[in-house]
């Protein structure tokens, strides 16, 4: 168990702060106080050492049920208070449906089913591992509802190689009706989890499908592209921050607050609407087993939850837009919309907020902000036009994590013009020096600049280095090439390979044989480890001819699922800054002699 209260008060220390401080950001504050406030509050945020405990997740089912509760249970009716808001709702269900509805630009039909179908990353219900050939090829074919059957083998049919897997698999193991989705949770903070659901085989496929035409139509109609649009929001709010144009407002369990019956009332029916209903999961299996039916559309879990509200809070706010008479040629300078990550024109905010109450969402206040001089949205917080994001600790129990934090405590350093010397020196007492290149990933080592290490060389005159590597589980599914040996289902190894799902080790080049090239046809699956459950690292030597390259692509990188809530970003150094943080890295770390 490591030391964290000595930990957060040597913290305190490098920040000028005293215990008791002000937890909160004023607009009187400068944005130097901002930033170390923002890194104090930040800091054990998310704090979970030895994984989740009971308390978050007791806390995250009574808000599930809460949240769910609230919901219509059997009918919706848009409760308009005047002229302006009965044309709110006619302006967002037309923006809803001119979005995703038959168009000329097409329609939600079989061939988006067979084009758009997949698995998630997770686990799936009846199915023995998380990998996409064991889930669709290698055992029980969850359900819900029956009537999902002959849509997916309706859009097999001109997939041919699909076609012959599925139909072996179908053979050996058939089709299996489940309850609904299945209630898990994931690590959020201390306080509360993160509720999810584990979706059935068949009905996440036709989500997935769903989920990409929704992406399409998101980018055709709005000029949404969820690539990319946490760039696009991020500017707005920094903007916003600055001259205070823009505000951002930020949803309280918005995934689960999407009504069931208040979207039936807003979509003309269509084979979309058809399939949306037929692919959700009408009730939640709750831990202990019991049951609860849903009222929302979708669970977060659900293969078509993120773009979905995606589409449902661009509606509103071009409704909006068009009500109150702003242009909005370009989404992309006027609005941000990713997930419920929502940025707006000032002028628009507070009548936005009491439409979004009206269709059933609710505001979460304390992370919504259009006065004042900060704004926040898709993991940056900006303060007068400053990034003054903290850094969040969830565990130091291993080595990898000590390595992750204190190379992102020198960069926040760095950024932010304020060494955490004291607060690293600590750290470094807890795992071993261990130095990697600044190309390495953070829990490979401590980055430091070529000044603050000696490498060997090997034959090449390379630099040399060991640095620690995740592990990656892997298992074999069989000589492709051996007929003693043929797996259950070739034809599933063979959709499974030409989808980038499972990989075949590398060609041997050898003089001896009379081809010149042996083939090893052995092919593997990568196996994701639980959900919570470590890392598994191996200390391994590699080689780079020039220590103080940075990666061209840095600039952000996301370190979580884009479409799952609590994503983090991670905002690394410009090229400006490299220096000054090459002269930070060797202070803490010295040449050693």
């Amino acid at each position: 168990m490591r030391d964290y209260a000595r930990l957060y008060s040597e913290l305190l220390v490098d920040l000028d702060l005293q215990a008791p401080y002000s937890t909160h950001i004023t607009s009187d504050m400068s944005t130097d106080m901002a930033a170390r406030v923002s890194l104090a509050n930040s800091f054990f945020k998310k704090l979970a050492p030895f994984g989740g405990a009971a308390e978050p997740d007791i806390a995250a089912l009574k808000k599930f049920k809460a949240v769910n509760a609230s919901l219509p249970a059997d009918s919706y009716e848009f409760s308009a208070e005047n002229e302006a808001e009965s044309c709110f709702w006619d302006y967002f269900c037309n923006h809803l449906n001119s979005c995703i509805g038959p168009s000329v630009d097409g329609s939600f039909d079989l061939d988006s089913i067979r084009e758009g179908m997949g698995v998630g990353p997770g686990a799936a219900q009846r199915a023995d591992a998380t990998s996409f050939h064991s889930k669709l090829f290698e055992g029980e074919m969850s359900y819900t509802d029956p009537a999902l059957i002959p849509y997916y083998r309706a859009a097999l049919v001109e997939t041919g190689l699909w076609a012959d897997a599925e139909r072996r698999r179908f053979e050996e193991y058939g089709f299996t009706k489940v309850r609904g989705g299945k209630v898990f949770f994931a690590t959020k903070n201390a306080e509360i989890s993160r509720t999810c659901c584990t979706e059935p085989n068949l009905n996440m496929l036709v989500q997935k499908a769903v989920g990409t035409f929704l992406e399409k139509r998101l980018e055709w109609y709005f000029g949404i592209r969820l690539s990319t649009q946490p760039d696009f929001n991020r500017e707005l709010v920094r903007i916003g921050s600055i001259d205070g144009s823009f505000g951002s407002i930020d949803l309280v369990s918005a995934s689960d607050s999407i009504g069931y019956h208040m979207l039936c009332r807003a979509l003309r029916d269509s084979f979309l609407k058809g399939v949306l209903r037929m692919s959700r999961c009408n009730t939640a299996v709750l831990p202990d087993g019991s049951e609860v039916v849903l009222r929302m559309i979708s669970t977060m879990g659900n293969g078509f939850t993120f773009p979905l509200q995606t589409v449902i809070f661009s509606s509103a706010v071009r409704a909006v837009y068009d009500l109150m008479g702003f242009p909005c040629v370009s989404s992309k300078t006027q609005f941000g919309v990713y997930g419920d990550d929502i940025v707006v024109r000032r002028e628009t905010y507070q009548f936005l907020i009491k439409m979004l109450n009206k269709l059933g969402f609710q505001v979460n206040v304390g992370k919504s902000f259009n006065d004042g001089v900060f704004r926040e949205s898709c993991g940056h917080d900006y303060c007068r036009g400053v990034n003054i994001r903290g850094v969040y600790v969830k565990s130091l129990e291993i080595p990898q994590e000590v390595y992750s934090l204190v190379n992102r405590l020198v960069r926040w350093g760095v950024l932010h013009e304020r060494p955490l010397t004291s607060t690293v020196r600590l750290l470094q007492t807890w795992a071993r020096d261990l130095r990697v290149p600044p190309s390495e990933s953070d829990d490979a080592g401590f980055k430091v600049p070529f000044r603050a290490t000696r490498p060997k060389v090997d034959e090449k005159y390379w630099f040399k280095y060991r640095c620690y590597q995740r592990k990656v589980k892997r298992a074999s599914v069989g000589e492709l090439d051996d007929p003693d040996n043929v797996p259950f289902n070739p034809e599933g190894i063979g959709v499974s390979f030409l989808g980038g799902y499972i990989r075949r080790r590398d060609y041997v080049l050898t003089s001896s044989d009379d081809t010149a090239w042996k083939h090893d046809w052995s092919a593997s699956v990568t196996i994701r480890d639980r959900i919570g459950a470590r890392a598994r690292y191996k200390v391994v030597t590699r080689a780079l001819p020039w220590w103080d390259w940075w990666r061209p692509d840095s600039k952000q990188v996301s370190t979580a699922s884009p479409s799952s809530e609590g994503y983090e970003w991670r905002v690394d150094l410009t090229i400006d800054s490299r220096s000054a943080w090459e002269s930070a890295a060797v202070a803490l770390f010295p040449n050693r002699e």
